[in-house]
């Protein structure tokens, strides 16, 4: 985007009249009330409640399955294994990696292995206690970095590499001959569970012709379309997916899950002609569905004794568990944003997607992000202290601006504020005054401040092809419907959808309505992921709305005898621009339409431009636009305990172009707080490759009580992809906050935790190594 581009985006700003403002989603009254219904709702009277029989251990041969005990118990309608399936016993997201039902080896705890499905739950549930499976132990590999080594047990015959990604700018070895000083260190960070509201639920019936039809709690419908079209045998057209009312995803609805509870739904449903229902249990999700990847990251920085960085060294490494999941398109965002937002001429990653015989990593809000930015964050803030400069002028010698490059050479555009929200969020937070004073501080209280800086590649990218579909229906009534098979799951970026085709077509959003995602009335319209939504589905929205103006004014200047471009709608009128007395309701216009035959109904399809750049090193443009940011936090550190007190977070974020700033700053609020969780106290834990904290009375996570002062500020620098400039905002916001907790506990101790999260117990410990 060229300077006079931008300027021209703000200035279009000026006559906008929903975009900006803080509008109440759609569904927000349904929701106080409580009228959705979600999928454990609509159960019918007879449906079969269905139980998995799951692996007790991490990697084994399996030698026998006896389900005859299980079947001759009363009430009990079906116990299944793979041999029962009639399609391809597969279910994943990206390699061809993982059966839906294990049928010769288990890789981790959890795997599904057989399926028993009965009358009533506690049936159910003993008689997959009464599954029998024998065991042939295997070796076990639980490191990724172990995991890497030639002799390393092997979780697939074709090796533990599920991907390997590299970056190559410059010449490395020169940067650090030009460098005063170097910092290497090694950063470790943990699995994080997604703990959503409503675990993972799906359920199945037969249709009179012989089709299935699923409901369930998902992200991406025809994923699940697809992937219960294969296990059934069936051509996808025979399976109709509609999402229910989904309660929390953070990722892992959009990969495996979904298709495991729909698809194992159906295919019983299919062998017992009876509605199935598969519900987890807390403890099973936890166990089976998709984690944070473990990353461990060896960072070698270069700078002179100015501050100016020469050279950047990566080792990444991700543990994506026994199964691929989309760790490969993790960790390429990973490995893309491995320097942090920062100009390094000279670049080196290489980066690591490794299996192991840990269970299942795979989307989560961040997508590989927050894991390189803590690295990169806490690694500046190293070579800070080291070269004797306050971190935030450290960075902001060395801040992406326009016209700077990437560490992938992409050349930065005008709509980078990540200047400015260095500087905002460093005012609003004091940063200069409470450095000092903070450092005053003793006794057994000390308090500390630190910040991290950031940016996050827009979309897919490089990860998939980026395009939606939104359908936008006027009805008799002028009602307008907005029908995507983009799914809500807390978020409401459906609802700022809505938002943006009333702005296009100048009506009030109270006149709008969402429609449920439906595999049988919406076009297959790509992931719910990403934070895709706004920028790439509300471009879809946008154009669908655009179609629909031109109908209208049409019709309107037949009636008004005027040419359509001299028209605009406004205030439920169709009206003349230049003479406002010539003008007719817009209900009029809308029932002319359909006396002419003139349809209201209209598909916007939008696909973003492709990534250009080399894939050998990595070099050119990754991702259309950017997210960026900062976030300063203040803590206090009981240095007794090692407790770490969160006392205020601030944050400043360039969205592009807020759609509606209620509904962002949701966000944004939502992914602090779940980035406080990650940075201090959520991680799940694997001794041996099981689980053992896989409830929420071990596995701990942010109460109220754990929030501290929340300060958001917003920065807008319209980016050239989203409708109106919009940029994403759905995943940025917990990239941040654990590496300024860790930068300020640091500050407050004078020692550094290099793993996350940061316990007490690691706290003090680092107190106590400090010389």
């Amino acid at each position: 985007m060229t300077e006079a581009a931008l300027v021209q985006k703000l200035r279009e700003a000026e006559g906008l009249v929903l975009i900006g403002k803080r509008l109440q989603r759609l569904d927000a009254l349904d929701k106080v009330l409580g009228v959705p219904l979600y999928t454990s709702d609509i159960v019918p009277k007879d449906a079969l409640r269905v139980k998995v029989v799951r692996s007790t251990v991490p990697h084994a041969v399996i030698k026998r399955i006896n389900t005859q005990p299980a079947k001759q118990m009363p009430g009990v309608m079906a116990v299944l294994t793979a041999q029962d399936i009639p399609g391809i016993n597969e279910a994943y997201a990206l390699l061809p990696d993982r059966p839906l039902l294990a049928s010769t080896k288990v890789r981790c705890q959890g795997e599904a292995i057989a399926v028993v499905a009965a009358n009533d739950m506690q049936t159910a549930e003993e008689a997959a206690d009464n599954v029998t499976v024998e065991y042939e132990r295997l070796p076990a590999v639980t490191s990724p970095v172990e995991a890497m080594k030639p002799d390393s047990v092997r979780v697939h015959d074709s090796g533990n590499v599920a991907k390997y990604l590299k970056v190559r700018k410059g010449d490395v070895g020169e940067g650090f001959r030009q460098a005063d000083v170097i910092v290497e260190n090694t950063y470790k960070t943990q699995f994080q569970d997604p703990t959503a509201l409503e675990p993972e639920v799906g359920m199945a019936w037969l249709e009179k012709d012989g089709s299935i039809t699923c409901v369930g709690s998902m992200q991406t419908p025809y994923y699940v379309q697809t992937g219960v079209a294969k296990i059934l045998g069936v051509s996808p057209d025979k399976v109709r997916v509609i999402q229910a009312t989904t309660g929390g995803a953070f990722g892992p609805k959009s990969d495996e899950m979904p298709v495991d509870t729909c698809g194992i739904s159906a295919l019983v449903a299919q062998k017992t002609g009876k509605p199935a229902i598969l519900a987890y249990s807390r403890q099973e999700s936890m166990i089976a569905h998709t984690k944070r990847h473990p990353f461990v990251i060896t960072l070698k920085t270069g700078a002179k004794s100015d501050g100016r960085l020469t050279a950047s060294e990566a080792l990444v490494v991700s543990d994506t568990g026994a199964y691929a999941s989309l760790g490969p398109l993790v960790i390429i965002r990973a490995c893309f944003h491995a320097t942090g937002p920062y100009v390094v001429p000279h670049v080196k990653t290489d980066a690591y997607c490794m299996y192991t015989n840990n269970t299942m990593a795979g989307s989560f809000r961040g997508f590989g992000s927050p894991q390189v930015h803590f690295a990169a964050e806490c690694q500046m803030d190293e070579l800070a202290k080291k070269l004797d400069l306050d971190p935030l002028d450290l960075r902001m010698k060395n801040i992406l601006r326009p016209g700077t490059l990437t560490a992938t050479s992409q050349l930065v555009d005008e709509a980078c504020g990540l200047e400015e929200c260095a500087v905002r969020a460093a005012e609003a937070a004091n940063w200069r005054g409470k450095r000092v004073e903070f450092a005053r501080d003793s006794g057994t209280f000390r308090r500390g401040i630190g910040m991290a800086l950031m940016y996050h590649g827009n979309s897919l990218g490089p990860e998939g092809n980026d395009y939606a579909y939104v359908h936008v229906l006027i009805k008799p009534d002028a009602r307008v419907v907005v029908r995507t098979a983009l799914t809500e799951y807390g978020t409401g970026a459906i609802s700022g959808l809505a938002q943006v085709a009333a702005e296009t077509l100048g009506l009030p959003i109270d006149l709008f309505e969402l429609d449920r995602p439906d595999t049988a009335s919406c076009q297959e319209t790509g992931p719910t992921v990403a934070s895709r939504v706004i920028v790439i589905g509300g471009r879809a929205a946008q154009i669908a709305a655009e179609k629909l103006k031109e109908k209208i004014l049409t019709v309107g200047g037949a009636l008004l005898r005027c040419e359509p471009s001299k028209l605009t709608i406004k205030d439920g009128l169709v009206r003349h621009t230049g003479d406002e007395r010539q003008a007719i309701a817009f209900q009029e216009v809308v029932e002319e339409c359909y006396k002419r035959h003139v349809s209201l109904t209209e598909t916007g399809y939008y696909i973003a431009p492709k990534c250009d750049f080399e894939p050998e090193n990595s070099q050119g443009t990754t991702y259309q636009q950017y997210t960026y940011g900062a976030v300063v936090a203040e803590i206090q550190v009981d240095t007794e305990l090692g407790v770490v007190k969160p006392l205020k977070i601030t944050v400043a974020y360039d969205v592009g172009r807020a759609i509606n700033p209620l509904s962002l700053e949701g966000q944004i609020d939502g992914g602090t707080i779940q980035a406080l969780g990650y940075g201090l106290m959520e991680q799940l834990i694997h001794t041996d490759g099981i689980v053992v904290n896989p409830t929420l009375g071990d596995y701990y996570i942010p109460t109220s009580l754990d929030i501290p002062e929340l300060q958001t500020i917003i920065v807008e620098y319209p980016g050239p992809v989203g409708p109106y400039g919009a940029k994403a905002m759905g995943e940025p916001p917990v990239d941040l906050p654990a590496a300024a907790l860790a930068n300020a506990v640091a500050h407050a101790t004078g020692s550094r935790v290099f793993d996350l999260p940061l316990t007490a117990e690691k706290v003090l410990l680092g107190m106590k190594r400090k010389p």
